[in-house]
């Protein structure tokens, strides 16, 4: 096998932040390098997780190989496997491969079990030119160490050139409960419309930050998903004034680079337990909060953005898909990235357009 150079692996990779380069490695974040003490360590951990970050090449080789060092979140007793590694060829899913090794790192206590290596393989590729597209897993920490092809096979970067639909959202955008990163919800609607994608959901993190609304701000994009709510229920994190709030101040800066990009604001979706009760707010009142946000705004003359119920990705007849009561399983994020696609990338009024 022939190693690609570690110092070309930037211009293979996409849908990342910023890169953390070390001498023998390369790892993608989905916040900025030098920002990182500015985050508490959950949020800086789930922000290091590589959800929607590809690496794409185009090439001729038969073989391909990943070398990394990798941190996975433990698994939920029943849940679905996690830690993927899913191959694009040409555009389709050939593969799912979790490879031969990896850790475990528990985010609250830091425990870490097992041996980081881990190498993912794929063999018996079609012959000839094609675009391969490995998607990193989401739920863990990756630092790629070595890409190999075929000895004597070519390769050039394959930039993603589509245009670009950016999420940010709560764990369920970051979809870590999906069994490959390619089968979380916004990376099904963008699959399903032919458009690049980055993902900016957080776990348990998306507080409607002015952190997260700078990078939002700083990103190029052709539209905008903010996806928000949920991780401020516990607790009652954010009142009534105070969500309405961030949520505009969250819009305003992001809207200082984005003037007329198109933006829509989605509530939160179906949650048994969350619906009518809370600490500060309901699932409820999140909803018509959010509402309200939007209208404002668009009597202020803003006429691309617009509101979107999560209850219209996933309402109560859905909730035999949520394990926990909380986070889809594969097939409900699935179908979460197909109603997406049905209701607002197709149509006259399409988000954004291939």
């Amino acid at each position: 096998m022939q190693s690609i150079p570690l110092a070309a692996l930037p211009e293979l990779l996409c849908g990342y932040v910023d890169l953390r380069l070390r001498p023998d490695s390369v790892q993608p974040l989905r916040f900025p390098a030098a920002e990182a003490t500015y985050y508490d360590p959950f949020n800086r951990w789930v922000a290091s997780c590589p959800a929607g970050v590809r690496l794409r090449m185009r090439t001729d080789a038969q073989e391909l190989s990943l070398t990394v060092r990798q941190r996975l979140s433990p698994e939920a007793a029943g849940s679905e496997r996690r830690g993927a590694f899913d191959l694009f060829i040409d555009g389709q899913l050939a593969e799912r491969a979790w490879g031969d090794g990896g850790a475990f790192l528990d985010p609250q206590s830091g425990r870490l079990t097992g041996e980081e290596i881990n190498t993912v393989q794929f063999s018996d590729l079609p012959a000839g030119e094609k675009c391969l597209e490995v998607w990193l897993p989401q739920a863990g920490t990756i630092s790629l160490t070595d890409v190999a092809i075929s000895p004597g096979a070519s390769w050039t970067a394959e930039p993603d050139t589509r245009p670009k639909l950016l999420f940010h959202g709560s764990s369920i955008t970051h979809c870590m409960e999906a069994e490959g990163a390619s089968a979380g919800w916004p990376a099904v609607a963008a699959n399903l419309a032919g458009l690049n994608h980055q993902n900016l959901g957080w776990a348990g993190s998306c507080l409607l930050s002015g952190l997260a609304a700078r990078i939002i701000r700083d990103s190029q994009a052709q539209a905008i998903v903010l996806k928000l709510g949920i991780n401020v229920w516990p607790d009652g994190g954010l009142k009534d004034r105070t969500f309405a709030d961030s949520a505009h101040a969250m819009i305003s800066i992001i809207r200082e680079k984005h003037p007329t990009t198109p933006i829509v604001v989605i509530s939160p979706i179906y949650s048994p337990g969350r619906e009518a009760v809370g600490v500060g707010l309901s699932l409820q009142a999140m909803r018509t909060l959010l509402e309200q946000v939007v209208d404002a705004r668009i009597k202020a003359g803003d006429s691309h953005i617009r509101y979107f119920s999560g209850l219209n990705l996933f309402g109560a007849g859905d909730a035999h898909m949520l394990p926990d009561d909380l986070h889809p399983n594969t097939a409900g994020y699935r179908l979460m990235g197909e109603r997406f696609y049905s209701h607002l990338l197709t149509g006259p009024d399409a988000l954004i357009r291939a």
